[in-house]
């Protein structure tokens, strides 16, 4: 049986009492842990929670889950939310959008730690079209630490980035 701690939404952020990293509720679907106890757990962990997509942050290699791998696993060798550029940003959202579209809940995942894997659902959410000002707001509020010290500029120039795909998709076929 998995023994770490999975925290509801709307409970306070940080180390159970036991000090072991919790698993926080992001919203439907979406969960973000940091941490070595997770990986080590896996197996149990995912049969208990029923994730099975995992996006990963670590450098400079991935962690070691331990068990059955899940359905679906993207690492992507990044320690600061500063080395994701447009394409790595991009891949991030999608994996996490294609995921959920296909009934998945999915894991963010930082070994140095939850709140390192923010970015990735910032881009998940620009993904989905949502708006780039509401976005950041929820990703400086719960379950996330305030303030959210991100580049603004970074993020509108991923939105237009994205915009301008949308219009240009690959092979010439426009909407």
């Amino acid at each position: 049986m998995y023994t770490g701690h999975v925290r509801e939404r709307g409970h306070p952020p940080g180390l159970a009492r036991d000090g072991v990293q919790e698993m926080t509720w992001v919203e439907d679907g979406v969960y973000a842990a940091g941490g070595d106890h997770i990986p080590q757990t896996w197996a149990a962990f995912a049969e208990q929670t029923g994730i099975s997509a995992v996006l990963h942050l670590a450098h400079p290699a991935p962690s070691t889950f331990n068990g059955p791998p899940p359905a679906r696993f993207l690492w992507l060798d990044l320690e600061h939310e500063q080395e994701a550029g447009e394409q790595v940003r991009r891949l991030a959202g999608e994996f996490v959008r294609d995921s959920r579209a296909a009934g998945r809940s999915v894991l963010l995942h930082c070994s140095h730690g939850r709140h390192r894997t923010r970015w990735a659902y910032v881009a998940y959410r620009l993904c989905l079209g949502h708006g780039l000002k509401g976005v950041l707001r929820d990703a400086a509020q719960k379950p996330w630490l305030a303030p959210y010290h991100t580049d603004r500029e970074a993020w509108a120039a991923f939105r237009s980035f994205l915009k301008q795909a949308a219009e240009h998709p690959p092979g010439g076929a426009g909407p």
